[in-house]
């Protein structure tokens, strides 16, 4: 089956939206290319607030200080380089550094009206006969309503709107009693004086609970305390002001409006003032309708009806060929979908992939059913992953492909190279040399660690450390 929309619309100006806008206009044969950011800048998770007082405001995951934990050359667009940040032993961009990249980036997509800033998309429906309607608010006017048409659409707005809480007894309960008590690291803006002196915990042991436990400690009540389910992988330097914890079973509340946390050992922490989540993000996009696949048995219509879902199991953008195309109209597509610790550098080559799908340059299945094939697949191989335990990490999850990225990436890779010999020496090699590069990030950061704490490295660094 071969695809060729001739105007497509990009919803989103973070990473991925911007190299999805550039590759599609550099490698693919369309006439109309636009992106849409409701921002007034680029960045998406990259994008640095400013106060304004006409436009609306969003969170992001950013936090004034962000360091990041991955290095330059993961961070680097293909034919654009990411220039090194000038640190001796710290090699991981700032947030500033890295929105400046994108900023730049971006820069001349926005002087040629490729990108529109400051246009909110509201809704975007799948029409009968073909094409997409997108509703959008340009607050460049006032919050003013338009409705476009076209061909195509790709999304890129995929998990960082969505902050994932886990279904913990008691609290739901405290989210609307104390909702001011219980906070997620997408609204983190640092150990500010509402911290000072109180009593937190702090739910999870990937990168955004490590951090912001970390910075809390000089700040809060010692000991901090952090729920975990496993040792981290994750870097993170030894606190004594930190103590690890195991899951919680419930929350309940106290007469002078503390908080308990009954830990599944029996124990409970008492008197918490806030319980802070770095427990990620779900994927789903709430302005997005599709016609049903299957005609209504008595009316014969196709009513449109929401793709995603917080309760789709497993979570999960569903019917999505190579976690890009969906699967029932193949004119729709996601970048950004498939989690990974170089984002970057997979979103450069899903969205290469998908600028020549659309170009009718890479084939794809020519029915449904075989387009599907992916998802079963991969539906099947979530399963064994997760039986291999009783305790199963929210790592392994459909987006997730963690040993199996490598194989994920070299298969589109060889569609692109064959669709076009260039970029064979454009794109990543996604080889074991580039794999080998990868994991060395998490020795090197640890290192950076040490550094910045002003102390010794107290552990020797494997270069091969997960």
């Amino acid at each position: 089956m071969a695809l060729r929309p001739k105007n497509l619309l990009i919803i989103g100006g973070g990473p991925c939206g911007l190299i999805t806008l550039r590759n599609c206009l550099h490698h693919g044969t369309f006439t109309k290319v636009q992106l849409v950011e409701r921002r007034d800048d680029v960045g998406g998770v990259w994008y640095q607030n400013h106060a304004s007082n006409y436009r609306s405001r969003w969170s992001t995951p950013a936090y004034p200080g962000l360091i990041g934990n991955v290095i330059p050359e993961f961070l680097s667009f293909s034919e654009h380089p990411f220039p090194a940040p000038p640190r001796e032993h710290q090699p991981f961009p700032t947030l500033a550094e890295t929105n400046a990249y994108l900023k730049e980036f971006a820069r001349p997509f926005i002087e040629n009206g490729h990108i529109r800033l400051s246009f909110e998309v509201t809704g975007v429906e799948e029409v009968e006969g073909g094409g997409w309607t997108v509703r959008m608010k340009d607050w460049n006017k006032g919050d003013l309503v338009l409705e476009e048409t076209w061909d195509a659409v790709v999304i890129a707005t995929v998990w960082f709107d969505n902050p994932h809480f886990p279904d913990v007894p008691g609290l739901r309960e405290l989210q609307q009693q104390q909702h001011n008590k219980v906070q997620h690291a997408i609204n983190w803006t640092g150990p500010h004086d509402d911290y000072r002196g109180k009593c937190v915990l702090v739910i999870g042991n990937a990168n955004s609970a490590n951090e912001m436990a970390a910075q809390l400690a000089p700040v809060t009540q010692t000991p901090i305390y952090r729920s975990t389910r496993r040792i981290s992988v994750f870097p993170s330097l030894p606190d004594t002001r930190i103590q690890d914890i195991g899951p919680i079973s419930r929350y309940t509340t106290t007469t002078n409006n503390k908080i308990t946390a009954h830990v599944e050992d029996g124990t409970a922490i008492e008197n918490i003032d806030i319980v802070l989540f770095g427990t990620g993000y779900y994927p789903h996009v709430p302005y997005l309708r599709v016609l049903r696949p299957d005609p209504d048995p008595q009316t014969r219509a196709r009513t449109l009806v929401p793709l995603t879902s917080r309760t789709t199991v497993p979570t999960r953008i569903p019917s999505l060929h190579n976690q890009i195309l969906y699967v029932y109209n193949p004119t729709l597509a996601f970048i950004g979908a498939p989690t990974s610790f170089i984002p970057f550098t997979l979103a450069d080559l899903t969205s290469t992939w998908l600028s020549l799908a659309w170009s009718g340059l890479i084939q794809i299945p020519p029915t449904p059913k075989a387009r599907l094939v992916y998802e079963q697949s991969r539906l099947r191989t979530l399963a064994e992953q997760r039986s291999e335990s009783d305790n199963p990490s929210d790592l392994i999850n459909f987006h997730f492909l963690g040993r199996y990225e490598m194989e994920y990436a070299r298969g589109l890779r060889e569609d692109v190279v064959r669709a076009n010999e260039r970029l064979d020496r454009v794109l990543a090699r996604w080889d074991g040399e580039q794999d080998e590069r990868r994991f060395a990030m998490y020795a090197t950061k640890m290192e950076s660690l040490f550094v910045s704490a002003g102390v010794e490295t107290l552990i020797p660094i494997d270069d091969n450390a997960t």
